[in-house]
């Protein structure tokens, strides 16, 4: 079943849903892999949308397309791939995943119970950008420090928000804010306009 999910799907899916529901001035958030998705649905009806956030997320970086699988050397992606065979297309997040960096050891058990596998498929997709209606959307990043990523990573994401004007948020926990920081994370969130 997974392996019919692309990051085609999960656009048109968000598309579809403003559409049906004639939905605007909507507030779109991307969390990780998702900050490729509300890109592709902020490029295709921006007009329906107030702001977008970005959460610890995957961004464009330029006008070029990008996909998720254009971040790992090929020996990790092909162990990637060889999961996602035996979880039927999907890939489930593996117990030395940089991910869990920055949760407890209590919440990293309670998503492993709870995750299901991520459809590889999307990883394979790339988003297109390059709208000007979606450039000119007001933006905000929330950047969690504790992510397990270099400080370079971290540095060229503040400088992209800056050369972008867009607003900037940190949080001083890992990948998963919505759970390690729920609190924390909520009221970054009301304080974005």
């Amino acid at each position: 079943m997974c392996q019919e999910i692309s990051l085609e799907t999960h656009i048109t899916d968000i598309v579809n849903t403003l559409e049906y529901n004639e939905l605007t001035d909507v507030v779109l958030l991307g969390h990780s892999y998702a900050g490729l998705v509300v890109t592709g649905v902020a490029e295709r009806v921006p007009e329906r949308l107030a702001h977008v956030i970005y959460l610890d997320a995957l961004v464009p970086m330029d006008d070029e397309p990008i996909s998720v699988s254009a971040f790992y050397p090929p020996d990790e992606w092909d162990a990637m791939e060889r999961a996602a065979k035996d979880h039927a297309g999907g890939w489930p997040l593996p117990d030395s995943h940089p991910g869990w960096v920055g949760i407890s050891d209590e919440d990293t058990q309670w998503l492993r119970e709870n995750a299901v596998p991520h459809p590889l498929n999307t990883f394979k997709q790339s988003v297109n950008v390059g709208n000007p209606d979606t450039a000119a959307l007001p933006t905000s990043y929330i950047l969690c420090t504790q992510n397990g990523m270099d400080d370079s990573i971290l540095d060229t994401i503040r400088q992209l928000c800056d050369q972008r004007e867009w607003e900037l948020h940190e949080l001083e926990t890992g990948h998963w804010p919505m759970v390690s920081m729920p609190r924390e994370l909520a009221h970054q969130l009301l304080e974005i306009p």
